[in-house]
């Protein structure tokens, strides 16, 4: 039986947040000492791991804005979902960014320039990493995951599309 749209929504909820906040805080001052790239700038047969678009800003900011979003949620439950706690949602947002920094690894092993769309892959990395993630800590069904995809799409579309106008991305996707 498939879960409701809305404990749906609820659940992925810190993974949006963290994929969000990854981007949302590149231009804050106060993280600029953070800038680093995780990789450090190395390098695996002759190419970046992951390239400087992944840094330490996006990973701290990120996991703190999903546990953010994780103690909210434990605070206001929506009916009949009362699973989320401040340690899944960390987990759920470590993962986003794990999962996204997988799909940056492999568009740089195959020569993919930083920004190139990879149709699907762009939009659903963080999500299979989230649920992978919430998975050592609680048990997620195939329903949970096939719904978070298709949910996640259009929101991720669109997210994308006004982080763009308002000038937090350089490209739509």
């Amino acid at each position: 039986m498939f879960p409701s749209v809305l404990a749906v929504v609820w659940f992925i909820m810190p993974a949006w947040v963290a994929n969000s906040a990854a981007i949302d805080v590149s231009g804050l001052p106060v993280l600029k000492n953070y800038s680093a790239p995780v990789d450090f700038g190395l390098k695996w047969r002759g190419k970046r791991i992951f390239g400087d678009g992944k840094t330490w800003r996006g990973l701290i900011a990120g996991v703190l804005a999903a546990t953010a979003c994780g103690m909210v949620q434990q605070q206001y439950p929506i009916h009949g979902y009362h699973l989320m706690t401040p340690a899944l949602a960390s987990m759920m947002g470590l993962g986003a960014l794990v999962g996204d920094m997988v799909e940056s690894f492999i568009k740089r092993q195959s020569g993919l320039a930083r920004g190139h769309p990879l149709f699907l892959m762009d939009h659903l990395d963080y999500i299979f990493g989230a649920m992978f993630f919430a998975w050592t800590m609680v048990p997620v069904s195939f329903e949970y995951l096939i719904m978070s995809c298709f949910i996640t799409l259009p929101v991720h579309f669109i997210a994308n599309i006004v982080a763009w106008i308002v000038k937090l991305k350089k490209k739509p996707w």
